[in-house]
C-alpha cells in the first residue's frame, strides 16, 4: 500500500510539472525582440510592439501572386501600405513618416513564404548622398544636411518612381521625384534632410 501511495505521489508531481509548462505559440516566428523579425507563409496577421514612431519594414516574399502588407493601427484600420508587389519581392518601406498612428500589427496577403523585419527608421540603410539601389528602399544620412544641395536622381524602370526627403525626426519634407518609367533629373535636397524614401520597380541612383 505504501508503494502505491509513493507511485501516486510521483505521478501527481509529474502531471503538475507538465501543467506548469507554458503552451507553445502559433504565431509567425518572432526570432529576436530587438530585430523584430517575423516569418510565415500565406495570409496572416502579425502582432508587433505598438509604435507611433517613424519605422521601416524590410520584407521578402517568394511566390507568384500578389504580396501585400498593410500596417494596421489600434483599431485594425489600414494605416500604411508597406509592401505591394506581384511575385518575388525584396524591399524596405517606411510608415509613420507623414502622420503618427499607433501601429500594432501587420496584415499580410501572400501565396508563398515571407519575412518581415520591423525596425526604427534610424536603422535605415546608410546614405552618403551618393547611393544606388533597386526597388523600394529607405536611406539614412549620418547627420542632417546643413544646407540645401543639388542632387541628380536617375531611375530605369516601368512603374512609379517616387522619392521623398525626410527631416531628422523622420517626417516627410519634400517630394523630390514623382514619375512613371525612366527618369533623370536634378533637384534640390532641402537643408535638414536626414532620410529619403524611394519607391521604384527598377534600378536607381542618387548622386551629388
Amino acid at each position: 500500500m505504501r508503494l502505491c501511495l509513493r507511485a501516486l505521489a510521483a505521478l501527481t508531481a509529474l502531471s503538475a510539472a507538465f501543467l506548469t509548462v507554458p503552451p507553445a505559440t502559433a504565431q509567425a516566428g518572432h526570432t529576436n525582440a530587438a530585430a523584430a523579425t517575423y516569418r510565415g507563409e500565406g495570409d496572416d496577421v502579425v502582432r508587433i510592439p505598438a509604435t507611433s514612431a517613424p519605422s521601416i519594414v524590410k520584407a521578402t516574399h517568394s511566390g507568384e501572386s500578389n504580396f501585400i502588407v498593410w500596417a494596421l493601427d489600434s483599431s485594425g484600420d489600414q494605416a500604411a501600405l508597406v509592401a505591394n508587389a506581384v511575385g518575388d519581392y525584396r524591399g524596405t518601406r517606411a510608415f509613420n513618416v507623414i502622420a503618427s498612428r499607433k501601429i500594432r500589427s501587420l496584415e499580410v496577403s501572400a501565396d508563398g513564404p515571407w519575412t518581415l523585419q520591423v525596425l526604427p527608421i534610424t536603422k535605415a540603410r546608410s546614405w552618403s548622398v551618393n547611393a544606388k539601389g533597386a526597388g523600394m528602399d529607405v536611406l539614412r544620412l549620418a547627420t542632417p544636411t546643413r544646407a540645401a544641395r543639388r542632387i541628380t536622381i536617375r531611375h530605369s524602370g516601368e512603374s512609379n518612381f517616387i522619392v521623398w526627403s525626410l527631416d531628422a525626426r523622420g517626417r516627410t519634407t519634400k517630394l523630390l521625384a514623382n514619375k512613371v518609367g525612366d527618369y533623370r533629373g536634378r533637384v534640390m535636397l532641402p537643408a535638414g534632410t536626414r532620410y529619403a524614401t524611394v519607391e521604384a520597380d527598377g534600378v536607381w541612383s542618387i548622386a551629388r
